[in-house]
């Protein structure tokens, strides 16, 4: 089910999207710039500003220029070639903190085999 999604335009527009309004979001963060503060400096709706930045509407580049223009920004617009196949990893690390304990669980990724291993570790 995954890899049809993956082959459709639509789960890639949505994708896109996103990550375009979180980029949006965080340089409003950094700048402390409110949705308020940036419909009323692109004189837009902000109504308008919040579907941006939840990725619920389409925009375009001149509204995507005027955002960042306003945000004292400029966007880096490349088109990077499709990497055939993404490797799945074979494993991954999840580490849990406390005073002196440091426990790690090493994931193992398979052929629907998953399992992992607690390795703990002194911290000191």
């Amino acid at each position: 089910m995954f890899a049809e999604m993956e082959n459709d335009d639509q789960y890639h527009v949505e994708g896109a999207k996103i990550e375009i309004a979180e980029q949006i979001y965080l340089l409003m963060q950094k700048k402390n710039v409110s949705q308020s503060d940036l419909a009323r400096k692109l004189k837009m709706n902000r109504a308008y500003v919040s579907r941006i930045l939840k990725g619920k509407t389409n925009f375009t580049v001149e509204t995507l220029v005027k955002i960042g223009r306003q945000l004292e920004a400029e966007w880096d617009f490349r088109l990077a070639e499709h990497v055939a196949e993404k490797k799945r990893p074979e494993h991954f690390v999840e580490t849990s903190w406390s005073d002196r304990i440091v426990t790690a669980k090493i994931y193992l990724m398979g052929n629907g085999n998953e399992s992992y291993e607690e390795v703990l570790m002194g911290n000191g």
